[in-house]
């Protein structure tokens, strides 16, 4: 009996060892997964500020391309209005030279045919 009790005992010991172990080894593995997730939180953060760095210097580029396509934009529209008005100044300028003319041919052969109706009468 004596020996059952010895028995009885190591194993009792040897089963808080064990689960001694375990329970070490479970504190261990709860340490890792806290270690972990709070490096993986941490590089999320980085990876989130370096996101939105790269958001702003995109969005800074585009801003930036955008007034160069603006400002390109407003001066070919310039010279556009400029180009317009220099063609309607001519155009009006051959206007009044072409009534200026036709006036003038009209005038003539209204001269012609009252020197010729003076002639014949």
């Amino acid at each position: 009996m004596n020996h059952l009790s010895s028995i009885k005992k190591d194993m009792i010991i040897l089963e808080k060892s064990e689960f001694s172990a375990l329970r070490n080894e479970n504190e261990k593995q709860a340490l890792a997964i806290k270690q972990l997730k709070g490096t993986l939180m941490d590089e999320l953060v980085k990876l989130k500020g370096n996101l939105l760095l790269d958001m702003n210097l995109e969005k800074s580029r585009v801003k930036d391309e955008f007034l160069q396509h603006d400002k390109l934009i407003s001066e070919l529209t310039h010279r556009l209005d400029a180009r317009i008005a220099e063609m309607n100044t001519v155009f009006e300028r051959y206007k009044s030279d072409t009534i200026k003319y036709m006036a003038g041919t009209v005038l003539s052969c209204l001269t012609i045919c009252l020197g010729f109706y003076r002639l014949w009468k």
